[in-house]
């Protein structure tokens, strides 16, 4: 018969006994962190629906401090004293609404980790004021887990927790056994940063919801480092919108600006059809939830972050409308219009349009943003047809939402067509990214001298057969290196023509400009040679050719790089003082009267290569700088060289607008520009369409120099240099 089937007398039953040492293990190996350890405290305070929690370091000790529903010396001995109750698996959702962040039973345990000895003081609404204190040596060394346990001494005392708060409980660990400082305080928001609602939202929101930890009695910089933390979520933002209505009831327009993250700046004018709504002002935040994220925030706990607390919320007088924000009030049509992958705005003109471009409009669940609205400014203001009809911006009588008529129409239109311009120009940007990487030629000569060395270890060690076969294909990939070398040579010269036929391109459209406002002139001196009144003023008949001949002359010489074979396919090592020279004076006719000074050493060389291909860098270069004076009261270039280490360098500054130096690099991909072009000078070709600087790198990637700007010289305000080494 086998053991289980034997009949089992109660005398022969014996239990197992728990050594009082398992507190520590479940308290300290689970946990492992100061900072975990800590957080459960205050995560035990947010599931007892606390709305604050102040965390308190003395001298010797940490505080935990809450308002929430507290304990009862009943509730301490069976769920608080009780290892690895299920209360918390069972009542999963608390009386205010939350949904329980611990359901082990085992985190009150970790604080042994943190100190020798606990405190607690607890009063629950309708039941005794206590205090309990737990010797955490004296438990572990009590040998049964069953002897171990806390000193617990109910009161009729009515002292309030903390000194402020009617009900809650309030944590002491004395006798601790860690530092804490920034790196430690900084882990403990990783934490907690999940529990608290944004800081803009805490006020204005549900009792339910609002959770506020305060931080006290550390340093200045560990607190703003804590604090910092705590709001790292929101230092995760891509691009910020941000839009202001005015006077919209008599006729004006709203304005909206996009900042990305890396400072570049997008703005746009825009009318509604209707005029019903006065006034509105909104900054929106747009995140990408995917990746990894900066501050060690976790993507996972980010996007349920933003589900709950994130869309866009609206303020009536500083008051929030409840029915707005969250992932789930889609009042703005995101997530309709993102599902069902529109590619067109309604509402952006043409001009703002891209094809497929609102495939980046953000959901609800990846932007935060608040729209400022005043209802009693709106009636103030609507006229009295408005005010008969209610056709004007007005909240509901439940005082949640606003009244869905044409002025709430035209704030949902407001605020959405940022949203789709935003979104436009995300796309734009993206696109721009991917072009730019296509004009880039790999690099295959580090990976194929690394399979070489590698081949040559295996033969080192092969048979003398596998030795001979490996070299044969060692021959054949040096060969193939060979084939590489001459085909990037074929795609560089061919990439420099194509930039001088480019560049040239741009100077026969301001050439086409030129030759109209000729055309004008030499119809006058048709008109006056038809003209039988009066006599002819021949003098003024041939100053006014000679001046056309001239300026004709100019113009044509922006053509004279490719005018001859010479210029357009010899390479040669110019002397660079004499090529800058000569690319200043074929360039008069657009150079707009700009002061040009060149300072370049007589004896300099430029590296070998076509004319053509030295102006289509130094014309593109300084008809940027001429962009950049437009609005210079003091319009000047200085063109300088310089000789150090065996590089040579050749600066040009100008007085311009500036740049921004942490990611100028930018500048050389294609379509990217950050300087608003006047409309008659995009007519001429000169500037605006974000190519002129992707010709200078691409050439000079060619030539093997290198091209970026750097700090200039006061009192220039940009500073481009290409250098190129002698080797």
């Amino acid at each position: 018969m086998r053991l289980v089937d034997k009949d089992r007398p109660k005398e022969n039953f014996k239990e197992f006994t728990v050594d009082a040492a398992l507190l520590r293990e479940l308290g300290e190996r689970l946990v492992g962190k100061p900072y975990v350890a800590l957080s459960e405290l205050v995560k035990n305070s947010y599931d007892a629906d606390a709305t604050e929690v102040k965390i308190l370091f003395g001298e010797d000790s940490i505080t935990v401090s809450d308002n929430g529903t507290g304990m009862s010396p009943s509730d301490f001995v069976d769920h608080w004293l009780r290892v690895g109750t299920i209360h918390k698996q069972t009542n999963t959702i608390t009386p205010r609404g939350r949904i329980v962040t611990g359901s082990k039973g085992i985190g009150r345990l970790s604080v042994q980790f943190l100190g020798e000895q606990l405190e607690l003081e607890s009063k629950k609404k309708g039941e005794r004021y206590f205090e309990a204190v737990v010797d955490w040596p004296e438990n572990i060394g009590a040998g049964d887990l069953i002897q171990a346990g806390a000193y617990v001494f109910p009161s009729d005392s009515r002292k309030p927790i903390n000194g402020r708060f009617v009900t809650g409980t309030s944590v002491t660990i004395r006798g601790l056994k860690q530092q804490w400082g920034k790196a430690e305080l900084r882990e403990l928001a990783r934490e907690l940063w999940f529990l608290q609602p944004p800081e803009m939202l805490l006020k204005s929101l549900d009792q339910k919801d609002k959770f506020k930890i305060t931080l006290k009695g550390v340093a200045d910089d560990e607190e703003r480092s804590f604090s910092d933390q705590m709001h790292q979520a929101f230092e995760n933002w891509i691009a910020v919108i941000e839009g202001e209505l005015k006077d919209g009831s008599k006729g004006e327009g709203s304005k909206v600006k996009v900042t990305f993250k890396n400072g570049d700046e997008y703005n746009a004018s825009y009318k509604q059809n209707t005029s019903l709504l006065d006034s509105a002002r909104f900054k929106i935040y747009v995140f990408k939830l995917s990746g990894k994220q900066t501050g060690g925030i976790e993507v996972t706990a980010a996007r349920k972050y933003f589900r709950k607390h994130g869309g866009i919320h609206v303020y009536d007088n500083n008051f929030r409308l409840p029915f707005y924000g969250g992932e789930e009030q889609d009042w703005l049509g995101l997530e309709y219009d993102h599902s069902h992958r529109l590619n067109r705005s309604e509402l952006l003109p043409p001009e703002f349009q891209v094809p497929s471009g609102l495939n980046d409009l953000p959901t609800n669940g990846r932007i935060f943003g608040l729209v400022q609205i005043s209802t009693s400014h709106e009636r103030k203001v609507a006229a009295q047809a408005q005010l008969r009809r209610g056709n004007y911006l007005n909240v509901q009588v439940t005082r949640d939402r606003l009244i869905d008529n044409d002025a709430f129409k035209q704030l949902v239109n407001t605020v959405r067509w940022a949203l789709d311009f935003y979104a436009m120009r995300s796309f734009e940007r993206r696109q721009k990214e991917k072009l730019s990487k296509r004009l880039e030629i790999p690099e295959t000569e580090t990976k194929s001298t690394e399979i070489q060395e590698q081949l040559f270890q295996i033969s080192l060690s092969a048979p003398a057969q596998v030795a001979k076969q490996i070299e044969k294909v060692s021959e054949n990939l040096r060969e193939l290196r060979e084939l590489e070398d001459q085909r990037k040579s074929a795609i560089n010269a061919e990439r420099v023509l194509l930039a001088a036929l480019a560049t040239t391109g741009m100077a026969a459209l301001a050439m086409e400009h030129e030759l109209q406002k000729e055309l004008v002139v030499l119809y006058g001196i048709k008109d006056q040679l038809k003209s039988k009144r009066g006599a002819l003023n021949e003098a003024k008949i041939i100053e006014a050719l000679d001046n056309w001949a001239e300026r004709t002359t100019r113009a044509r010489k922006l053509f004279s790089p490719l005018m001859n074979e010479y210029d357009r396919e010899k390479r040669n090592k110019y002397k660079a003082r004499k090529v800058i020279d000569q690319i200043v004076k074929n360039s008069e006719a657009v150079m707009r009267d700009v002061s040009v000074e060149v300072d370049i050493a007589s004896d300099l060389q430029l590296p070998e290569a076509t004319f053509a291909g030295w102006n289509a860098i130094f014309q593109n270069v300084l008809i940027n700088a001429v962009n950049a004076m437009i609005n210079s009261k003091v319009r000047k270039i200085h063109c300088s060289s310089e000789f150090d280490d065996g590089e040579h360098a050749i600066y040009v500054q100008d007085t311009g607008a500036g740049v921004r130096l942490h990611d100028s690099s930018d500048l050389f991909k294609p379509f990217v520009r950050r300087l608003e072009i006047p409309e008659e000078r995009k007519s001429l070709g000169l500037g605006g369409m974000g190519i002129g600087l992707t010709i200078v790198k691409m050439v000079a990637d060619s030539l093997g120099c290198e091209v970026s700007f750097v700090e200039p010289t006061p009192p220039f305000k940009t500073a481009f240099k290409i250098s190129w080494s002698d080797q």
